[in-house]
C-alpha cells in the first residue's frame, strides 16, 4: 500500500512537472520580445512637428503611457495651450519580423483600431504608418512617414519640499 501511495506522488509530481514544463515552451518568444517593448514604451514621449514657415515646429505633442494606455496631448509651441487631448487602449503585436501597434477607442476592439510599424528603445520610440498592406492591420494614415518621438527623462521634483531635519 505505501508502495502504491508513493509510486502515485512520484508520478503525480512527474505530471505536474511534465505540465509545467510543456506551458514553458508554450511561451513564445515573440511575447517576450512584445513584453520589452511594451516596458520601454512606459512614460513620457515627446515630438516637435509641423513647421511654420521659418522651419520651426508649430506643435509639441506628448504621449503618456501607462499599462496598455496611451494618452496624447498636443501643444501650440509658442503659447504652450493645450489644443487637443484624447486617450486610447493599444495593443503590440508581430506580423513575420515586423511589429505592428494598434491603437482603437478605449474599450473598444482591437480589430477596430488603426496600425503602424514601431520600434522602440530606451531612447526614441518610431511610429511609421503607411506601410501594412492587406486586411489584417489599418493605416492611420497612407502614405509611409517616420515619427519620432524621444523620450522624457524623468527628472526629480525640485520644489517638493523637503522634511524637516529632527
Amino acid at each position: 500500500m505505501r508502495f502504491l501511495l508513493s509510486f502515485a506522488t512520484a508520478a503525480s509530481l512527474g505530471l505536474a512537472s511534465l505540465a509545467a514544463t510543456a506551458q514553458a515552451q508554450d511561451k513564445k518568444p515573440e511575447d517576450d520580445v512584445l513584453a520589452q517593448d511594451l516596458k520601454l514604451l512606459q512614460g513620457k514621449w515627446e515630438m516637435l512637428h509641423v513647421l511654420d514657415e521659418a522651419g520651426e515646429p508649430k506643435l509639441r505633442s506628448v504621449k503618456d503611457i501607462e499599462g496598455n494606455r496611451e494618452t496624447l496631448r498636443r501643444y501650440d509651441v509658442k503659447t504652450g495651450k493645450l489644443l487637443r487631448e484624447h486617450t486610447v487602449e493599444f495593443a503590440l503585436a508581430r506580423s513575420g519580423e515586423v511589429r505592428v501597434f494598434t491603437f482603437y477607442a478605449v474599450g473598444g476592439d482591437p480589430k477596430q483600431g488603426q496600425s503602424f510599424v514601431y520600434k522602440v528603445d530606451n531612447e526614441y520610440f518610431y511610429d511609421v504608418p503607411g506601410l501594412l498592406q492587406g486586411d489584417t492591420y489599418r493605416n492611420y494614415q497612407e502614405t509611409p512617414t517616420v515619427w519620432r518621438w524621444k523620450k522624457v527623462k524623468a527628472t526629480p521634483d525640485l520644489e517638493k519640499p523637503k522634511p524637516p531635519k529632527p
